[in-house]
């Protein structure tokens, strides 16, 4: 495959599981193995009622009409690569100059609702992924030269090595991750057990991954396992607390005897 082609194959590649994923984000926002999915959901009832919109039927379309829009990007970006790979070239730029004007249209009206919803880290992401796309165009479709090489990969020293090298990191960075994965996730649906750091002070440290289920769960056992004692309230720990482990959550407990 010549260079060109290897480029214009890696932006279509990138940008197709780019909104296909976000797109399963919006049919799986939930915490699986392998995978953490986001509720964009409770996200956008939280910022249609900083605007005092407090029915979640308005939320409920915004975020219909926005996963069907990125649905169609992923399906343009998709048959756009169909025909790259079917070495139809016009055809493909064409679908792609269409997935492109799409992508563009819907990160533009993102920044929109980040200006209205007063969210100006989300405007600052969505302005970049803007200019991302344009240089994604321009790219594909000017990108190329006069001279347009074919890639030889010659056996040699350094590429040896370079291989070598890389596959060994690859298999030690999968292995240590999917450790990881395999025992956070068979954590996260078990209730937590406090630790009592002063009488009726209780101190309940959350794994990663660990959601209002599993803290459902941690407070109805330690009720169930401490009848005697009465829950006053309850203290989520400052920033500063959670430093150390910033994947990690230090819930306070308060209590009283009955």
């Amino acid at each position: 495959m010549k260079e060109q082609s290897v480029i214009r194959c890696s932006i279509l590649i990138f940008w197709t599981f780019f909104w296909g994923l976000s797109v399963f984000d919006k049919i799986v926002p939930d915490v699986h193995f392998l995978w953490v999915g986001k509720d964009f959901f409770a996200l956008f009832v939280k910022f249609f009622g900083s605007l005092g919109v407090k029915d979640s039927l308005v939320a409920t379309l915004a975020l219909a009409g926005v996963s069907s829009l990125e649905a169609v990007n992923f399906t343009l970006y998709l048959v756009a690569f169909y025909n790259f790979i079917k070495k139809e070239k016009a055809a493909s730029e064409k679908w792609f100059f269409r997935a492109i004007l799409s992508s563009i249209t819907l990160f533009a009206l993102f920044s929109i609702a980040d200006q209205v919803f007063g969210d100006r880290f989300q405007l600052l992401e969505h302005g970049l992924f803007w200019l991302v796309l344009v240089a994604s165009w321009l790219v594909f479709k000017h990108g190329g030269s006069h001279s347009d090489p074919p890639i030889a990969l010659k056996k040699s020293t350094p590429l040896t090595v370079a291989l070598l090298v890389g596959g060994v990191l690859t298999l030690g960075a999968s292995a240590s991750i999917l450790q990881f994965s395999s025992q956070t996730a068979a954590a996260i649906d078990l209730p937590v057990q406090g630790e009592e750091v002063v009488p009726g002070l209780y101190k309940f440290d959350f794994p990663f991954l660990a959601d209002k289920r599993v803290w459902e769960k941690t407070i109805n056992t330690f009720k169930a396992e401490h009848p005697e004692l009465k829950v006053n309230y309850i203290y989520t720990g400052p920033d500063e607390l959670n430093s150390k482990k910033k994947t990690h959550v230090l819930v306070y407990v308060f209590t009283e005897s009955r």
